[in-house]
């Protein structure tokens, strides 16, 4: 099937907090998949669910087919939670070697397997530390390191980059650019809208607890950030176009669909005798994030 992942119409409940009102979105097999939203949106929850720790009081999750949670599905995922943490006396190689074999992998190759990611994932050296010594940031990759142990084919990374340093970040991005190009199916969630403009292909963004936008990179409209002279001609000519708007101090904001879009802004400076002081065009998914939750808190 096409879908690694699809949820449908998920209702979670914490007593008081309704958690998740109908969350529904699909996970395109072998690409990397952004659960993006801002903190306490219903991410974590969402996530608990496909990997079956908890489970949804309405609606369905499936892995490949297979309903998260049943043994078929675990086996498919690797899992690396926002919080990753056990016992403080574990070595790291013996935990390793540990989850290797209850994923059914020999004690030798869940050894060889171990030592590779953990160099990879730049903890060479560290096979024989315990858990309990390591930094914050150490712990961060070696949550990633378990979760691919069993060399699965879809991997759930919590807030992956939590804890890193900015090199530790982008050198995580870069491990995660490296799966999808592999085949892995990937899904991320993320606050940091900076990471997922670099890694994401396709994404969903939740808030309060709905999927609120579900789309792929290519569906990003972009947008025209300008600083005229003349703000109120400017504005004016703008409701003449039809052209939605916002302002941000002395820095107008412009939806575009495309090209053409992009030059009508151009060309109302021109008709109108507007000086262009700062012009500047993005297409990202920070933009889209930042326009949509905006309006909904408005």
């Amino acid at each position: 099937m096409d879908e690694a992942i699809i949820a449908k119409g998920l209702y979670k409940r914490y007593k008081r907090v309704q958690a998740l009102r109908g969350v529904t979105f699909k996970v395109p097999r072998g690409r990397v998949f952004g659960l993006l939203g801002p903190n306490g949106a219903g991410k974590s929850t969402t996530i608990k669910i496909l990997v079956g720790l908890i489970k949804p009081d309405k609606g369905e999750a499936l892995i490949f087919g297979k309903r998260a949670g049943s043994t078929g599905a675990k086996s498919l995922l690797g899992y690396a939670p926002e919080r990753f943490s056990i016992g403080n006396n574990w070595r790291l190689i013996d935990f390793l070697v540990y989850v290797g074999r209850l994923h059914g992998l020999s004690e030798r190759l869940a050894a060889e397997r171990a030592l590779y990611l953990l160099e990879w994932a730049g903890l060479g050296g560290y096979e024989e530390e315990k858990f309990g010594n390591l930094s914050a940031g150490m712990k961060k990759r070696f949550g990633l390191v378990q979760a691919l142990i069993s060399d699965p084919e879809i991997l759930i990374l919590d807030e992956p980059t939590e804890h890193l340093d900015a090199i530790g970040r982008l050198e995580v991005l870069n491990r995660i650019r490296e799966l999808a190009s592999r085949g892995k199916t990937i899904l991320l969630s993320t606050h940091v809208l900076a990471e997922a403009d670099y890694v994401v292909d396709s994404f969903a963004i939740m808030n309060r607890g709905r999927i609120i936008y579900h789309g792929s990179r290519l569906d990003v409209q972009g947008v025209v950030r300008i600083v005229v002279d003349k703000p109120a001609e400017f504005e004016k000519a703008l409701h003449r176009a039809g052209l939605e708007y916002s302002i941000s101090g002395n820095e107008f904001i412009v939806e575009t669909s495309g090209v053409e879009d992009e030059k009508l802004v151009l060309r109302i400076c021109l008709d109108n005798n507007i000086r262009v002081i700062r012009y500047d065009t993005s297409s990202s998914i920070s933009d889209i994030f930042m326009r949509i939750v905006g309006a909904e808190k408005r």
